[in-house]
C-alpha cells in the first residue's frame, strides 16, 4: 500500500512531538535528508522511514492501516452523500472532521477537501462553501485528472445554486468529453445536473434525455432517493412540455413513494408542482386541496411557503374561496426589497376587486416587464396571454400580435 505523503506525514509526527529537525534526524539521516523528505521531493527507502516513524513511537504499519481506515471513512462519507442518506452522512463527517490534520498530511487530501466543498452545497452552507471553493483554486493544480473532473461538476453546482446558470452549463458542458475518466458514481450526478440546467435554458427535450438517463442510473445503482429526485425532474420536464398525463402519473408515484420514504422536501415540492399541472389541467379543487396541505405544514419563513400562498390565492380565486386570509398572511411576510415578486402579485390580485382597466395597465407596465426581464418564463406567458386576449377584444391588433407572439415563443 503506497502512502504518498509519507513525508508530510513525518513532518505531522515531529511537530506534534515538539522535535527539531535536527533532532529527529541525529543517527539515521543528515538534516538537509530529511528536509527533502518531509517537502515531499525525495521518497526514501523503507527502512529509513520505519526508523524515524520508530523514534516517535509510530509503527509504519500502524499508520498504513489508518490510512486504510481514513479512505474507507472518505468512502462511506461520499456514498452516504451521493445517497442522500443525511444522517449517515452528518455522522461520517464529524468522523472525518476529527481527523482533519491527519488527513492533510496523506496522499486522500484532494479527494477530502472536494467531498466537503460538495457536501456545503448539499447542506446550502454557501458561507463556507464559498471559502472552500477558494481553497480548492490554490491546490487544484495538484488534482488527478478524476479529482479535476468531480471540481468542475461541484463548482456547476456551487454556481447553479448562485443563480450564475450561464457559469454552471459551461462547467458542466466541458465535463461530457471526460466522461470515462470519471469515478462511475458520479455519472448519475452528471446527468442530473445537466437536466436541472437545460431545464432553466427552456431545452427541455434535451432535458428529458438527461433526466431519463439520470432515472435509469440511479435505479440501476439502487440509489433511491436520488432516484426521486430524478424522477421529479423528469415530471416537471413532462409538464413543461405538455405531457400532462405522463407528468401526473409520476407525480401520482412520487406522492406515495416521498411520503413512504419520509422524504418531506421531496414530498413538499411534489406537492406544490403536482398542484401547477393540476391548475393546467383546470382541476382546480384537487389542487386547492394539495395546496391547502402544504400551507398547514411548511414553515412561514421560507420562499417557498410564500410561492405556495401565491398559488392559494390564484386556486382560491378559481374555487370561489375565501383568499384574503391569504393575502394578508402574503402581505405580513412580503416586506423587504428581495419580495418584488410577492409584492407584484399581491398588488395585482388587490386589483382584481376593483378596475379591470386598471389591472390590465399593470399587468402590461409592471408585472410582464418584471417577469419577462428576471427570467420567470411561466409567469411573464401567463400574463402575454391574458395582454394579447385582452387587445384582440379591443382590436388593438399590433399589442395583441406582440404579446401573442411572445406567449407563442415561449416554451413554458
Amino acid at each position: 500500500m503506497r502512502l504518498l505523503n509519507i513525508g508530510s506525514v513525518i513532518k505531522y509526527y515531529r511537530s506534534k512531538n515538539n522535535l527539531t529537525q535536527s533532532q529527529l534526524a541525529d543517527g539515521i539521516c543528515s538534516i538537509s535528508h530529511l528536509s527533502k523528505i518531509e517537502s515531499n521531493t525525495y521518497t526514501p527507502h523503507e527502512s529509513t522511514i520505519e526508523a524515524l516513524l520508530a523514534k516517535m513511537g509510530v509503527q509504519w504499519k500502524t499508520e498504513l492501516a489508518k490510512r486504510n481506515r481514513l479512505e474507507r471513512q472518505l468512502n462511506e462519507f461520499t456514498a452516504s452523500l451521493l445517497h442522500y442518506d443525511l444522517e449517515e452522512m452528518e455522522r461520517q463527517y464529524s468522523k472525518l472532521l476529527q481527523e482533519n490534520e491527519y488527513i492533510q498530511s496523506t496522499d486522500l487530501v484532494n479527494q477530502y477537501e472536494l467531498i466537503k466543498f460538495r457536501y456545503y452545497l448539499l447542506i446550502d452552507d454557501l458561507n463556507r462553501a464559498e471559502r472552500q471553493k477558494e481553497m480548492l483554486e490554490r491546490i487544484k493544480n495538484s488534482f488527478v485528472e478524476s479529482e479535476a473532473w468531480m471540481y468542475q461538476l461541484f463548482l456547476s453546482l456551487h454556481y447553479s445554486m448562485a443563480n450564475k446558470k450561464e457559469m454552471a452549463m459551461e462547467h458542466v458542458n466541458a465535463l461530457e468529453g471526460g466522461i470515462r475518466s470519471i469515478p462511475q458514481k458520479f455519472e448519475g450526478e452528471l446527468y442530473y445536473q445537466k437536466a436541472r440546467l437545460l431545464i432553466m435554458h427552456e431545452q427541455y427535450e434535451l432535458s428529458a434525455h438527461y433526466a431519463e438517463l439520470a432515472v435509469q442510473y440511479f435505479r440501476l445503482n439502487y440509489n433511491y432517493i436520488r432516484l426521486l429526485h430524478a424522477q421529479l425532474l423528469l415530471a416537471i420536464n413532462y409538464m413543461r412540455r405538455n405531457l400532462l398525463v405522463q407528468a401526473g402519473g409520476l407525480f401520482e408515484v412520487l406522492k406515495r413513494n416521498s411520503r413512504l420514504t419520509g422524504q418531506k422536501e421531496l414530498y413538499n415540492q411534489t406537492l406544490y408542482n403536482f398542484a401547477e399541472l393540476l391548475k393546467t389541467r383546470e382541476d382546480h379543487n384537487q389542487a386547492f386541496d394539495l395546496l391547502t396541505e402544504l400551507h398547514g405544514i411548511l414553515p412561514h419563513d421560507t420562499y417557498f411557503y410564500k410561492a405556495v400562498l401565491v398559488s392559494l390565492i390564484e386556486t382560491a380565486v378559481e374555487v370561489g374561496a375565501d383568499a384574503w386570509e391569504y393575502v394578508r398572511d402574503l402581505r405580513e411576510l412580503s416586506a423587504g426589497p428581495e419580495d418584488e415578486y410577492f409584492l407584484l402579485y399581491l398588488n395585482y390580485f388587490e386589483k382584481r376587486n376593483f378596475s379591470q382597466p386598471d389591472l390590465l395597465s399593470y399587468s402590461e407596465e409592471k408585472m410582464f416587464p418584471f417577469f419577462r426581464n428576471n427570467g420567470y418564463i411561466r409567469e411573464s406567458k401567463k400574463v402575454a396571454l391574458e395582454l394579447a386576449e385582452h387587445f384582440q377584444r379591443e382590436k388593438k391588433w399590433e399589442k395583441a400580435m406582440y404579446y401573442q407572439s411572445y406567449y407563442d415563443r415561449n416554451g413554458g
